[in-house]
């Protein structure tokens, strides 16, 4: 007997919405081939880093010398979905009938929780994977000074200007705090997944206080650093109830059936994700040669700093 109280589609839109409201990390980073994996077959698609080319010139009443030919060579690099996120829960017929009043906060909720958490997690994972940088020098009664290098370093590797972003610690967060270096970003376009977390302006970089990182540590990165992708698994056939929806920016499955051997109803929400470190390429051109070739910058477009082993002011 179908169930009277709601949809599949409305108990995944229910779970999409929650979804939602629970981002933070992930939000900071670029989402740009999920509809690539989509498309894709099998879990890895390679996406493509354009060819180095580079102006020639000649003559301008040069008619006898051919015109030099170059070759489009590209490199690709691979993006997958690593990851089967996923919440399940059994209810009891107690469970069912005499305990849930409100299926979407007291199951789903939680559910959902657990799973946008994991998608955090593996997103505080790759920030905290970063090479450790130490050279650059941290003052906590001038904190914005280590901001201002930060963004020199990055800007020497041709990251480009616009799109930065600082993920820090809470004691670091305290030092701008307390030298009054915090523009306040409330007003302006963040995302909405933002309005919870502590936000402000530093130096170009919108600055994210994040209790998954070190108290003093700082992962400054372009958006472009980092990729997440996201895709819904597919309904089962055999699935009596289950849907698939996009809302917000995520694919959620919704499944739930029940066991009749042990009576018991099963509630699974789940998704499929990977996190992946996009390298920084650079292009050189050798104009006195006629040569130009695509080379990959080391440690890419971000930097990861401890203050507590960064190098001393004035050293």
């Amino acid at each position: 007997m179908p169930n009277s109280l709601y949809t599949p589609a409305q108990v995944a839109a229910v779970a999409a919405e929650l979804a939602k409201e629970d981002s933070v990390l992930t939000s900071l980073i670029s989402r740009n081939f999920d509809a690539d994996i989509a498309t894709a077959v099998g879990k890895t698609v390679d996406v493509r880093v354009g060819p180095a080319l580079i102006a020639r010139d000649r003559d301008i009443d040069e008619t006898q010398a051919a015109v030099v030919m170059d070759d489009l060579a590209e490199t690709t690099v691979p993006v997958s979905l690593t990851t089967h996120a996923y919440s399940a829960v059994g209810l009891s017929e107690g469970d069912v009938t005499l305990r849930i009043e409100d299926f979407s906060s007291q199951v789903l909720a939680p559910q959902v929780e657990a799973v946008v958490d994991k998608l955090e997690h593996l997103v505080a994972e790759k920030l905290r994977a970063v090479p450790l940088d130490t050279s650059i020098a941290y003052d906590s009664t001038n904190p914005v000074a280590a901001f201002t290098r930060i963004r020199a370093t990055l800007r020497q590797r041709n990251v480009p200007a616009g799109g930065l972003v600082a993920v820090v610690g809470t004691a670091v967060y305290a030092d701008l705090l307390d030298s009054k270096a915090i523009t306040d970003a409330s007003q302006s376009d963040s995302p909405a997944a933002l309005r919870e977390a502590q936000v402000g302006l530093v130096r170009g970089f919108t600055v994210v206080e994040s209790t998954r990182l070190e108290e003093d540590e700082i992962v400054a990165f372009h958006k472009s650093a980092f990729t997440l992708a996201v895709r819904a698994p597919k309904v089962p056939e055999g699935a009596s109830f289950g849907e698939t929806v996009s809302a917000s920016g995520y694919a959620l499955r919704y499944l739930r059936d029940y066991d009749a051997k042990y009576t018991l109803d099963r509630s699974i929400v789940s998704i499929f994700a990977g996190v992946t470190a996009m390298p920084l390429f650079r292009v050189e051109r050798d104009y006195e040669l006629g040569t130009a070739k695509v080379t990959k910058v080391p440690n890419g477009a971000a930097i990861r700093i401890s203050t507590s082993d960064a190098e001393p002011a004035g050293a």
